[in-house]
């Protein structure tokens, strides 16, 4: 039940994350909210990993499979969502769970009962269909882009699937702290092959920090959610916390309708109800 709460958690994370992208002005350029993200990393987690009790040999023992996370849940993530039609590329990286939940029976061996997958399908299907925005064209779908996103939701769920093996072997918080010290270097490559330089980002985010900050806040809200995801594997199946990690997108739409008087389309509606159902059933299942 505890990986099952911390997993929600996550989730609660990454909505806020997406709400505040809601409100910023400016958006960091995707290699940059990468490089964001691992400065926040390394400030947040290396010290809390070492708290809670990482050790170096756990960390050495993480570094490929931290490497392995890194470039393919994290940097290939950024690279996706830029590229080709948003609308459709969410969509396509929201059915994840999927394949972590394909992955996870034939490397971790976790099997689930008839209820758990059941509840688990309802989820993913919810979250997938919450994703759908008045944008999205089925016949984008076609796109060779396309490719790029699906390649990115299979890379994701290999990768969650990787990562709570190795978490079953040491710990999650030395593996937090593994993944804090390979995104530095996966960073600074990546903003190579974007072609930015450190001392024009700062000086850029100095100048603009209004039109920035949510952008900024938005990429410690995404360290920390993943913090939480990571922690979740040490107290759950993946099959299980993954899919609950990614039910963010219903509780964003919810927000927007309350609060921002955004509308919300049929499909989406449909989608958040079945969201939830699969959610509360895993929860009563624990």
């Amino acid at each position: 039940m505890l990986g099952i709460v911390i997993a929600i958690i996550s989730a609660v994370f990454m909505a806020v994350m997406q709400i505040l992208l809601k409100k910023s002005y400016k958006e960091l350029d995707p290699s940059v909210a990468f490089f964001f993200d691992a400065i926040f990393g390394v400030l947040i987690w290396i010290p809390t990993g070492f708290i809670f009790g990482a050790t170096i040999g756990g960390v050495i023992d993480c570094l490929i499979y931290a490497i392995i996370s890194a470039i393919l849940s994290e940097a290939l993530v950024f690279y996706a969502l830029s590229k080709g039609d948003l609308s459709v590329a969410t969509v396509m990286i929201s059915t994840y769970p999927i394949y972590t939940l394909l992955f996870s029976r034939y490397i971790n061996n976790e099997i689930l009962s008839k209820e758990q997958l059941i509840f688990i399908i309802l989820t993913i299907l919810g979250t997938v269909l919450t994703c759908f925005d008045k944008d999205f064209k089925f016949k984008n779908l076609k796109k060779l882009t396309m490719l790029i996103p699906i390649i990115t939701a299979v890379a994701i769920g290999l990768s969650d699937t990787l990562t709570k093996k190795i978490i079953n072997d040491t710990s999650s918080f030395s593996f937090l702290v593994a993944i804090a010290i390979v995104q530095i270097p996966v960073a600074l490559i990546y903003l190579k092959i974007a072609k930015q330089k450190l001392s024009g980002i700062f000086a850029e985010v100095k100048n603009g920090i209004k039109e920035y900050k949510y952008s900024i806040i938005g990429s410690l809200l995404n360290i920390l959610g993943t913090g939480c995801l990571l922690v979740s594997f040490n107290y759950g199946m993946a099959s299980i916390v993954s899919p609950l990690t990614a039910i963010y997108t219903p509780f964003v739409l919810i927000y927007s309708f309350m609060f921002l008087k955004e509308k919300i389309n049929k499909i989406n509606l449909i989608g958040i109800i079945t969201a939830l159902v699969g959610t509360f059933g895993i929860i009563m299942i624990g």
